[in-house]
């Protein structure tokens, strides 16, 4: 490293400063499926790092079968998301047994509000994810 460059990442530290500035971001993760009588229970652990609350989420997700078939579409609505807060969501899909589920794709944002957020806030910021093995996410 420079000396020329030490006192202002020192005057930066002492200033509070961030010396990275953390990109805005929605994260969905898929963190779990739980065979059902009804069918399959999913369960997702949404995180809001936008600049605001969000008052409304509801996600077009796809649902591809392990042999890359269309099995349905569902709205996901995972209403309020505070800012920095993790929230645990879980959707019921009837009559699919877990198994069954190869693949979600975000398919698009249906709605996300929120005080001065932009109507497409969530999709530009939003990233996915997936704890299951079996099951592959995208967005």
């Amino acid at each position: 490293m420079r000396a020329s460059a030490l006192p202002l990442m020192m005057a930066a530290s002492l200033a509070g400063a961030p010396l990275h500035a953390e990109a805005p971001s929605l994260m969905l993760e898929l963190n779990a499926v739980t065979e059902q009588d009804s069918g399959c229970r999913v369960t997702f652990v949404a995180t809001n790092k936008l600049a605001a609350d969000i008052s409304a989420l509801v996600v077009e997700a796809v649902i591809f079968t392990p042999e890359g078939l269309v099995d349905r579409l569902a709205l996901l609505d995972f209403q309020t998301l505070p800012q920095t807060r993790p929230r645990v969501r879980q959707f019921d899909l009837p009559g699919l047994a877990c198994d069954r589920i190869g693949q979600v794709l975000i398919n698009a944002v249906g709605t996300c509000t929120g005080a001065g957020l932009a109507p497409a806030a969530c999709a530009d910021a939003m990233t996915v994810s997936s704890r299951i093995e079996t099951i592959t996410i995208s967005g």
